[in-house]
């Protein structure tokens, strides 16, 4: 009989090893060694939760919020090695997503398919 947790710490290898992983492992980095892209980036993942929070809540996000949000992110548009760091985060967020929903198929068939909202 396969066992489920040694199939796990098999994938949490694998993803370690991807290419997408590596990718954003090395970025990372990078950002790190930088204060100024660093402080930029943990700036606007702050806002950007703001953002999100206050949407969540049911209200709608002042012009001011809206405006901050916005130069964030074309200042960060402006830095290669920011804009290159967000989308292999975005790249191993798919990655993520595709096996989560490879790995709810059992769920979905035993419980039957849940309705999409």
């Amino acid at each position: 009989m396969a066992n489920p947790y040694d199939h796990a710490h098999e994938l949490a290898r694998s993803i370690r090893a991807s290419d997408v992983y590596q990718q954003l492992k090395e970025i990372q980095t990078e950002i790190k060694n930088n204060p100024t892209h660093q402080e930029m980036l943990d700036t606007f993942r702050r806002k950007q939760q703001e953002y999100q929070a206050y949407m969540m809540q049911g209200k709608e996000p002042t012009a001011e919020m809206t405006e901050q949000l916005q130069t964030l992110m074309t200042a960060i548009q402006g830095i290669p090695a920011l804009t290159k760091y967000l989308q292999a985060e975005e790249r191993l967020g798919v990655l993520l997503n595709d096996i989560q929903r490879i790995l709810m198929e059992p769920v979905d068939e035993l419980l039957g398919k849940r309705e999409e909202s």
